[in-house]
């Protein structure tokens, strides 16, 4: 049955969106905090002041200048779903307020960050300032190379800063040290939105509500692919992004939306999670991402179509790439026993480009942090996942000696060093996780909102759980349980035949729920027997009628022992 530990979060009011919001810290006992700023969020109210963003000023006055001067603008973006469309984002406004600019976003095989082929790419282009999107916060050397260019520098980013910044005109990054921006958990892009949102006073008639409304679907895709916090600014940008995505005036998105048949009014963060953002970041993995940004800026239908078909076949190379790393890192940790230690690390001749979103997965099925290696001639290029509890980025600083580079947030991170440390690094990052990590943190668990009765399973319960969309982290989508229920049906159905659809009943109520992955889980009931439920709240939507559903997720026999 059932390997999960239930961590039931205590029951504090009798409204479950109440708790749900309590759960999440957006109200405190007392209610002391507004849960209409959460529920109902106000473009212009809750977004904040821009030009508290460390070296806003700077940008500004050096954005000014370029205008009077008529300087070509370089913008020097990462090659991933968040900088990407940040990089789209920026080109629009540029051009918007009559600044030509240049785009170069480097192939993977460039490694991340700036590089000297494509600073030399733009100062040739006859760009005098180039803007860095989600990356350069780390980039010294490379900064220095700019200013000995005689070229202007400014840099956007979300990624931690060093203890020094970079040599540049201005560092635009809301957790640098001293910042007095009150929201430090921006998207790459969603930094850039913001300096460009702060210049609307300034060109009132190009940077208008209208530009910068109907645009929030870029943002927004960064925002939710990049799995930053969907709070405060994000839940703005993610909630307004969403509307603009479903109603998008974006050519590139509407071609991509017809190639892979997504229904623009169902467009929710799994669509953009699972069906859009794959698709952005998919020709960067394998090799040419300056194809997902020519996408995102195109006018021309032709153009849109084949680069929208384009994505979507690459797209499939890169699933199929990283399923096969997935399988084979698998089977190397259980022959190994590699996940006996607190940490694992593993390294192959991996494509480069699939090894994170396979270190995920890794991550999560072997409830470890993982660091997967990809090897090149002498240098080993790593993508790290972490687990609640556990800095990955903190960890790697501890070895900063033993790297060449790396960078990330607390629960991923990329890394890079040489064959001749790779040992050393790997011994030290097995005694920091000994260290750091405890048993409690490798359990399996889940984290459930409340225990609901049957009787509050209703549609105007699951419409207001709706409220709180989008879900992501920091605002996960709520897990319930419900206690002592009977199955009175079951049903196998998918077209594979590994999901479970039930009835259940308790007392007078009934109600449904499917138990996807059922058979492949080793679970099995007894009708005779009661069970408590485990289950994400849905609303199903068939042939114009609306129901409950329950998204189960996990189920124990009634009375089984669970963690409080």
């Amino acid at each position: 049955m059932s390997k999960y530990n239930w961590q039931i979060k205590k029951r504090i009011f009798s409204d479950p969106v109440k708790q749900i919001l309590f759960n999440r810290q957006l109200i405190d006992q007392n209610e002391h905090l507004n849960p209409e700023v959460f529920l109902e969020p106000d473009f212009d109210r809750d977004l904040c002041n821009s030009k508290l963003l460390p070296d806003y000023k700077k940008f500004d006055k050096r954005i000014i200048l370029a205008l009077k001067r008529k300087e070509k603008i370089g913008i020097y973006a990462d090659y991933d779903a968040d900088g990407i469309p940040g990089a789209a984002f920026l080109s629009k406004a540029l051009s918007k307020i009559g600044l030509e600019n240049e785009i170069y976003i480097p192939s993977r095989d460039e490694g991340y960050g700036l590089n000297k082929t494509g600073i030399d790419y733009l100062i040739n282009r006859g760009c005098s300032l180039i803007i860095t999107v989600d990356l350069g916060i780390k980039e010294h050397k490379n900064a220095e190379y700019i200013y000995k260019k005689k070229c202007d520098l400014i840099i956007t980013d979300h990624h931690i800063p060093d203890d020094s910044l970079p040599r540049a005109i201005a560092v635009v990054n809301p957790k640098i040290s001293g910042s007095k921006y009150k929201f430090n958990e921006l998207s790459g892009a969603g930094v850039v939105f913001k300096l460009i949102y702060g210049l609307k006073n300034q060109f009132p008639d190009r940077l208008t509500e209208h530009f910068l409304k109907w645009n929030l679907d870029l943002i927004a895709i960064s925002t939710i692919s990049d799995v930053v916090p969907l709070i405060g600014e994000n839940r703005v940008i993610a909630k307004f992004g969403l509307i603009s995505l479903q109603k998008t005036k974006n050519l590139g998105l509407k071609k991509l939306y017809q190639v892979i048949s997504i229904d623009p009014k169902k467009i929710n963060e799994y669509t953009i999670g699972f069906q859009i953002g794959p698709r952005i970041n998919a020709p960067g993995r394998l090799g040419e991402a300056i194809k997902p940004f020519k996408l995102l800026t195109t006018n021309n239908d032709e153009e849109a179509i084949e680069l929208a078909k384009e994505l979507n076949n690459q797209n499939g190379i890169r699933q199929e790439a990283m399923d096969q790393v997935f399988v084979e890192a698998s089977l190397e940790i259980e022959r190994e026993k590699l996940n006996r230690n607190k940490i694992i690390i593993l390294a192959s001749k991996w494509p480069r480009g699939v090894i994170g979103p396979a270190a995920s997965r890794l991550s999560e099925k072997f409830l470890r942090p993982i660091i997967v290696f990809s090897k090149e001639g002498d240098t080993f290029h790593g993508s790290a996942r972490s687990i609640k509890g556990f800095d990955i980025v903190e960890a790697l600083r501890m070895s900063e000696k033993l790297l060449v580079a790396y960078g990330g947030h607390k629960g991923a991170a990329g890394v890079e060093i040489s064959s001749e440390n790779f040992s050393k690094f790997h011994q030290a990052m097995l005694k920091i996780a000994s260290r750091k990590i405890t048993k409690s943190m490798l359990e399996p668990k889940i984290e459930i909102d409340l225990i609901i009765d049957s009787t509050e399973i209703n549609l105007k319960l699951f419409h207001q759980i709706e409220k709180l969309q989008p879900f992501g982290m920091g605002n996960p989508r709520p897990v319930l349980l419900i206690e002592n229920v009977q199955i009175s049906e079951q049903k196998i159905v998918g077209r594979d035949g590994k999901h479970l659809k039930f009835i259940f009943n308790r007392q007078k109520d009934i109600f449904e729920g499917i138990f996807f992955g059922f058979f492949e889980k080793g679970y099995k009931l007894d009708k005779e027997k009661k069970y408590d439920v485990v289950f994400r709240p849905e609303v199903n939507y068939f042939n114009g009628n609306e129901k409950v559903s329950l998204n189960i997720i996990d189920i124990k026999e009634n009375g089984s022992k669970k963690e409080e």
